[in-house]
């Protein structure tokens, strides 16, 4: 069996250890042509351009290339080489709903992951500085940054973003933590931002490379803003039947997925409506990065992404050479190790190879009960500790590993992967060997009875065990049928069901169902986006802990942000171990000293272990991508994770499609 685990190697950033695994096929980023400079020995010259964009200077539409790039572009040594200019990516998509495939191959930021996930290197930000111990945070933007529209770049659009849109109730009213933290950020100058914390904040420069701390188009987006414009003039924008309020409509302004008008620093931008059967992003010809030749990125014209249904869709189009590159559906969110066999026998005639990419999964797929269930007896069952601890006893995980994952993966507990800084080797074992007499008798030991076949358990008031699975995608079908099988041998009957992404994500804001399925990532490096493991942490709740979100918020407000709340939350109350984790998790934000965050993460994982609040299956699994022969520049091997933003840690810029 291929333990891939051993392939996670540690760096160190900041206060703490990340994940990096080496690579020689893998983008170099220079900081300005005169870093290049220094490093190599060679000069650019001169800044060259697509022939489509040539075309649209020689006609008069746009400035000449010069005037488009900053005064100190980005510079990018390719994966292979120098690329070519022109052609269409070809990829698959699911539609509006599958809106982070589209944002994960787009996004820019302050800095980005090196070629090795380990440290920070240059972005839009050209260098920065860390003071006072971690309380203050300057960066320095390249002066001349364009917006896709040609309008300035500067460090007044992130003071915007800040203030004006995070900082808005009406339009972020949950607010992420390094906001409720407390922070000041000022435009010292146009390309000079700083970001000032009530108190040392050493996790900031974690979330730069995975937030949106690039800003927003103030020049564009203040015209929807009624701190900026007047409302009657708002009003008259509004959609009678789709805008109710101003938020609606500045929201619907600030979609980059819908509102093509938006201005844009990504290296393509959309041109097309998504609910088109075709939506196509086309290069931005403002685009502030160069190669090493001084090739404007990026090479590729336009993206297109075909919208398809469905996994098997997906899959039968890959194997027939109709994707010319992808990760997403095909290694990404779970799906992977189990594609990999067909993936590889079917390359030759498909005309594509394939890609051993890694998961940075601490599960595949898991599973969360909902412990805020609006059934009373039912959510006495689902946060009786015993009961989780018997649904994880009852999984066989070495038999899905080997029918499923082809032996690819690991058989383990949703937890840290073994190349994080902080795994915690009981968890990624607790109630993790295939025991379904030990769980059994966990659940004698609830007072769970067997009905009169000995089929099924029935719940404290009489009625049988039963609840839903609630899943998106054909994979966590697959892995939650062979559970279903098992789960049976304990009394505990479960159905699937499958929803499409949109819906799946409204029953879990609803808290509309038992429980939810989803993969375990952000398991190496749990700080840069934590909220899987700490409630309250960011914006955005975890299934597992969705249902207590009032609640988490209620405590934040009044115990960390020293606010009374105005209301108290309805629906039951979590654990005190609950706030506990938040607690630990502000704790950690808050210090300097790698020693000391170790020891609370040390007590986070173990208060996870204990609790089991997470039920999973494998992990650390095998996650190819695919590209066509002559689509090039793809890095053969690396480490894929939501906090890498892959496919954006393999640098999509400066692919390319080698022509005849």
């Amino acid at each position: 069996m291929l333990v891939v685990r051993r392939l996670f190697v540690l760096l160190s950033l900041v206060f703490m250890v990340v994940l990096a695994l080496a690579a020689n096929d893998t983008w170099v980023f220079y900081a300005t042509p005169e870093e290049y400079y220094k490093a190599t020995g060679k000069k650019i010259t001169e800044y060259h351009e697509s022939p489509m964009l040539t075309k649209l200077v020689e006609e008069g539409k746009l400035p000449p290339v010069e005037q488009r790039l900053p005064e100190e572009p980005l510079v990018v040594q390719p994966v292979e080489k120098v690329g070519q200019f022109g052609g269409t990516w070809r990829r698959v998509w699911k539609g509006p709903s599958d809106r982070w495939g589209i944002s994960k191959l787009i996004e820019v930021k302050l800095a980005f992951w090196d070629k090795e996930g380990g440290k920070l290197v240059p972005g839009l930000a050209k260098s920065w500085e860390v003071l006072e111990n971690g309380r203050v945070y300057i960066f320095h933007l390249r002066k001349g940054v364009k917006w896709s529209d040609g309008a300035p770049y500067t460090a007044h659009d992130i003071v915007f973003w800040v203030n004006d849109i995070v900082g808005n109730d009406d339009i972020t009213p949950s607010k992420p933590d390094w906001y409720n933290i407390g922070v000041k950020v000022e435009a010292l100058d146009d390309y000079t931002v700083k970001f000032e914390f009530s108190k040392p904040y050493g996790l900031f420069l974690l979330k730069v490379p995975y937030g949106g701390f690039t800003g927003a188009p103030a020049h564009y987006l203040k015209q929807f803003h009624p701190k900026y414009t007047p409302m009657e003039e708002i009003e008259k924008k509004m959609v009678e039947g789709v805008h109710n309020t101003w938020v609606d409509l500045f929201n619907d302004k600030n979609d980059f997925l819908e509102n093509t008008e938006l201005p844009t620093l990504s290296p393509w931008k959309p041109i097309t409506d998504p609910t088109e059967q075709f939506y196509i992003l086309e290069r931005n010809p403002y685009f502030w990065a160069v190669d090493i030749e001084g090739n404007q990125l990026p090479y590729i014209d336009y993206v297109r992404h075909e919208y398809v249904k469905n996994d098997e869709v997906i899959l039968l189009k890959a194997i027939s050479g109709e994707i010319d590159m992808q990760w997403r559906h095909i290694g990404g969110l779970g799906a992977g190790a189990g594609n990999f066999t067909l993936l590889m026998e079917n390359s030759q005639s498909g005309g594509y190879r394939v890609l051993k990419w890694i998961a940075a999964n601490g599960s595949a797929s898991r599973i969360s009960l909902n412990y805020a269930h609006s059934d009373e007896v039912l959510r006495k069952v689902f946060n009786d500790v015993r009961f989780r601890q018997a649904l994880s006893l009852a999984i066989n995980r070495e038999e899905i590993n080997e029918i499923l994952f082809n032996g690819l993966a690991e058989p383990r507990q949703a937890s840290l992967v073994s190349g994080s800084p902080y795994f915690d080797p009981e968890w990624e074992k607790a109630y993790a060997e295939y025991d379904p007499d030990r769980a059994n008798k966990l659940l004698d030991e609830m007072g769970l009875k067997w009905d009169d076949k000995h089929e099924y358990r029935l719940l404290p008031d009489g009625r049988p065990l039963r609840f839903t699975i609630t899943v998106t995608g054909q994979f966590h079908v697959d892995v939650w049928t062979m559970v279903k099988e098992y789960w049976k041998q304990i009394g505990v009957w479960v159905e699937i069901e499958n929803l499409e992404r949109s819906l799946f994500y409204e029953r879990a804001d609803a808290g509309d169902f038992d429980a939810m399925v989803w993969n375990m990532d952000r398991a190496a490096q749990p700080l840069s986006s934590p909220m899987v493991i700490f409630p309250g942490s960011e914006n955005i709740a975890d299934f597992w802990y969705i249902g207590w979100s009032g609640w988490i918020s209620y405590y934040i407000d009044k115990n960390i942000r020293g606010v009374e709340p105005e209301e108290v939350p309805e629906g039951p109350e979590p654990p005190e171990v609950v706030y506990r984790l938040v607690d630990l998790y502000y704790q950690i934000a808050s210090t300097p000293d790698p020693d000391k965050i170790k020891e609370l993460m040390a007590e986070a994982t173990k208060i996870h272990r204990e609790n089991l609040w997470m039920i999973g299956t494998v992990g650390e699994d095998l996650s190819p991508a695919i590209a066509k022969n002559n689509f090039r520049n793809v890095p053969e091997f690396l480490v894929t994770d939501d906090v890498l933003r892959t496919p954006l840690n393999a640098m999509p810029m400066q692919f390319f499609i080698e022509q005849k």
